[in-house]
């Protein structure tokens, strides 16, 4: 079963949420007891995930082959997902 999430691109708003195309915030990242660069940090990269996920599975459409690397590409694009590995 695939995990169900709003389709990129995300983007950040600012005061911490991430936002979807259409302006629906789909997340909020709190600075915690890490910090503000932490946050900052996590931010970015859930911002990100929806473009990291697409080129991930890009790569691997144009190259897939039986090594250790792209082994863990697979077992990404699984978490990323919810598919079973």
């Amino acid at each position: 079963m695939s995990a169900q999430h709003a389709p990129g691109p995300w983007r950040r708003m600012g005061h911490r949420h991430i936002a979807d195309a259409a302006g629906n915030v789909i997340c909020e990242v709190w600075s915690g007891p890490t910090g503000i660069e932490q946050a900052d940090a996590n931010e970015t990269l859930i911002a990100a995930a929806p473009e990291l996920l697409a080129a991930l599975r890009a790569v691997i459409s144009v190259a897939d082959r039986k090594t250790d690397e792209f082994d863990l590409a697979h077992a990404a694009i699984a978490k990323a997902t919810g598919a079973a590995q």
